[in-house]
């Protein structure tokens, strides 16, 4: 619930401050400036988790997998809407 509360109260200021553009610029810095430490952090849990360092072998695997298939679904995909919608 204070997830929605915190999204709809930054639309709602993201709303009445929309024309300005000074302000606009500092909110991107700051959002690219979070993600990086949310990065940083998330790499220490990650690399303070005792079962995650044994098992990265399995866990890489398995992401590679996933990517792959995900990489090849989305050209199968694209291939027949390609051939259905745009190809004559």
């Amino acid at each position: 619930m204070e997830t929605l509360l915190f999204l709809c109260g930054g639309v709602l200021l993201g709303y009445l401050f929309r024309k300005r553009k000074e302000l606009r610029a500092g909110v991107e810095k700051s959002i690219t400036v979070m993600i990086w430490l949310l990065l940083l952090f998330l790499g220490i849990a990650i690399g303070a988790n005792q079962q995650v360092i044994e098992n990265i072998h399995v866990i890489g695997t398995k992401a590679m997998v996933l990517t792959f298939g995900g990489i090849a679904g989305s050209i199968a995909c694209s291939y027949f809407v390609y051939r259905k919608f745009f190809k004559a």
